[in-house]
């Protein structure tokens, strides 16, 4: 097993894309309480509402909009939860179309760019008059937190490496004060895990599960560990894990050359990272090319799973990781 580099120094794309392991698997770990200030005042104008809310961020205590009206978005992860409590952020960061899920593509599209990874564009930021700005708090973001601050009232989720993917969606809504509507997309998740674990309990729990997706290490892939996003999701449906990802610890990940295929040989199924129109993400193709992984149990019955919500940053994601699982599970008889 490899030590897990510092995203810190990492390129960036939509959630961890192209980041090191460390932070492709994190999720964001965040103890959120709100409490209202003026809950009796009415949304404002342009600039933001009359209430205001002091909120829990990785910076301490920020007093933040009651109601925000023209919210910013410097992370990926906090896109996509505005996205599903049904706000439009007004500006975005720039994740390369091709990382964004589809279900957000076209408002994705069409909000301002303000960020490529590290690179935020302030004179941007500041010409769209945020009355809120929110983000993850992973190194490059903290660094620049002092001058977003300064641009309007920023509200960063803690990150923590091994904090579950569910404490980013969390967060978010506690930041916007959209408590109803977070309830809702939970709900909405727990309904699903029940009816899939219902419907194929046997299928989940009678087979074995690894979680790999391509990496950036020169010719190596990455396997990931039942406690990363993916494998979450999968312990929540019941799975049984395959040797490669059962061996992990929480947080980590295994970064291995594409010529050990063999890894993977007590898999009865191999869930992987795709973009979103389906093909094969991060180089993971070199894998699936050699004749060493063709010959593997789940390449034979057809059992190579791909999800271009990999790396959940929502309930609507993970939504969508449940039902690939559901929809690949249905293709197999018996």
């Amino acid at each position: 097993m490899t030590a897990l580099p510092s995203p810190a120094a990492s390129p960036v794309r939509r959630r961890g894309r192209l980041l090191r392991p460390a932070l492709a698997c994190a999720a964001l770990a965040l103890a959120l309480t709100a409490t209202a200030c003026d809950a009796s005042s009415s949304p404002g104008g342009g600039a933001g509402s009359a209430a205001t809310r002091a909120v829990d961020t990785a910076h301490g205590k920020v007093t933040v909009p009651a109601h925000p009206l023209r919210i910013v978005s410097v992370h990926s992860w906090s896109t996509e939860s505005l996205y599903d409590l049904g706000l439009r952020p007004v500006g975005v960061e720039n994740s390369g179309a091709n990382y964004v899920p589809p279900r957000y593509l076209a408002r994705w599209k069409s909000a301002a760019k303000v960020t490529t990874g590290a690179d935020l564009d302030y004179e941007k930021i500041a010409s769209l008059k945020p009355d809120l700005i929110v983000g993850v708090d992973v190194p490059y973001l903290s660094k620049a937190y002092k001058r977003l601050s300064a641009i309007a009232p920023t509200a960063f989720a803690s990150f923590k490496e091994t904090a579950a993917w569910s404490a980013y969606p969390d967060a978010t809504a506690g930041f916007v004060n959209r408590a109803t509507q977070l309830d809702r997309l939970k709900q909405k998740y727990a309904d699903r895990i029940a009816a899939v674990r219902e419907a194929e309990g046997a299928k989940l729990s009678g087979n074995r599960w690894a979680v790999i997706q391509g990496g950036f290490d020169s010719g190596n892939y990455w396997i990931y560990s039942p406690a990363s996003p993916v494998g979450d999701i999968l312990a929540k449906l019941g799975v049984r894990f395959a040797t490669a990802t059962a061996s992990l610890a929480a947080g980590s990940t295994r970064s291995v050359s594409y010529e050990r295929a063999d890894l993977l040989k007590d898999a009865d199924y191999v869930v992987y990272y795709t973009n979103n129109d389906g093909s094969p993400a991060n180089d993971i193709q070199k894998l699936f090319d050699l004749r060493s992984f063709k010959e593997l149990p789940a390449a034979k019955n057809h059992r190579v799973v791909g999800t271009a919500d990999f790396l959940p940053g929502s309930y609507s994601d993970a939504l969508g990781v449940v039902d690939t699982i559901a929809d690949a599970l249905a293709k197999q008889s018996g």
